[in-house]
């Protein structure tokens, strides 16, 4: 094989490809990019058996063939070069694999397709389309949610994404909490869309898709599901567990509703946060005639803030995990949002004042 590729056409390529690859493989083949050369196009792939991802580049392909190489040291090399570079590789029949650039030549070891883990693309009837702005907010403002440590509850390691006629739903719970984002699609689904994506998928899809432009073809098989987007298609399988009933711990009634300024909100919990206690990341909500305090406690000290809020009943504290509030702040586009309390025991629904298919709900902690 022997292809030149202009150093512009690949960089902005490398973080999508290297963030599939397998740190702690005991394969060595899968810290490789494979590498396939045909006509003006050089097709590549990396997997870490659960994810893989293809891009097309376009370059001058001298002799068309197959090879793969070590990604960190490829990556490093392109990074290192001068932007307007030409990059040739080359290799022969021992695999020996030549990268030359201006003044700049290496030798090392490659291995061809072959050797490479077989990727084949399930058949999948159903499919749909849908914006990349879109799905890039249905992730951010849900994905947060999910369990990041695995245990008894796989279902939980995943966010869930249902797409059912022309509507479109993500949520996401680690079983404390629960981010939830509904919206319309232009098109309609022919047959329903149930599926939990991996958490490292999500977090890859997210880093690759735009927030400007363009489109995303999603299509589920029984064991995975494929998003295209552009020339880049990303493969991961799926959790194949049911997602719990969401929809019954979504409170239908409260006894209070409580509407914040979240940026009076943030500002609160930022001054407090230092006294926070950093294995508890204990605050407390105190409800009282008006007022709103927040509240926190640790061996180094105590810290409050006052929001004067419309409130009247007897006081209540509710304590809350720190970061579980500020994640969802930070997933919101609202200047105010609306607590919706039961009692100081059951879950709390919060939802951004300018959006009624968002919410976010979370337990309070045990005292």
């Amino acid at each position: 094989m022997k292809v030149i590729i202009k150093r512009e056409n690949i960089v902005e390529r490398l973080p999508y490809l290297e963030s599939i690859i397998s740190e702690k493989s005991v394969k060595e083949i899968l810290s490789h990019i494979l590498f396939e050369a045909e006509g003006n196009t050089v097709t590549l792939t990396v997997t870490n058996l659960e994810t893989a991802l293809k891009c097309n580049i376009t370059a001058t392909v001298q002799e068309s063939g197959n090879i793969s190489i070590l990604a960190n040291k490829f990556s490093d090399i392109v990074r290192n070069l001068p932007k307007d570079s030409d990059i040739t590789i080359t290799s022969n029949s021992s695999n020996k694999v030549t990268i030359t650039s201006n003044k700049f030549k290496t030798d090392t070891q490659g291995f061809t397709k072959e050797d490479f883990p077989t990727l084949h693309e399930p058949e999948f009837g159903n499919t749909v389309t849908v914006s990349q702005p879109l799905l890039k907010e249905m992730l951010r403002k849900t994905m947060f949610s999910t369990l990041k440590v695995d245990n008894n509850k796989p279902f939980l390691n995943g966010l869930f994404l249902n797409i059912k006629g022309d509507i479109i739903t993500t949520v996401g719970s680690d079983g404390f909490r629960l981010a939830l984002l509904e919206r319309k699609l232009n098109a309609s689904c022919e047959e329903e869309i149930a599926v939990i994506i991996p958490n490292k998928t999500t977090q890859e899809l997210f880093k690759v898709l735009s927030s400007n432009t363009g489109d995303v073809l999603i299509a589920p098989s029984k064991k995975e599901i494929l998003f295209r987007i552009g020339d880049i298609l990303f493969l991961s399988r799926i959790i194949e567990e049911k997602f719990p009933k969401y929809n019954q711990v979504i409170p239908n009634e409260c006894n209070h509703r409580v509407a914040l300024n979240i940026a009076e909100l943030e500002v609160g919990i930022n001054l407090i946060r230092p006294m926070t206690e950093d294995k508890s990341r204990r605050i407390n909500f105190e409800f009282s005639n008006g007022l709103l305090e927040l509240k926190s406690n640790s061996e180094v000290g105590a810290s409050e803030y006052q929001i004067p809020i419309e409130f009247a009943g007897d006081r209540m504290n509710i304590p809350f995990n720190i970061d579980y509030i500020c994640e969802f702040l930070k997933s919101l586009e609202a200047e105010n949002i609306f607590m919706n309390i039961i009692n100081t025991k059951s879950q709390v629904l919060f939802k951004p004042d300018n959006d009624e298919k968002h919410l976010y709900i979370t337990m309070p902690m045990r005292v």
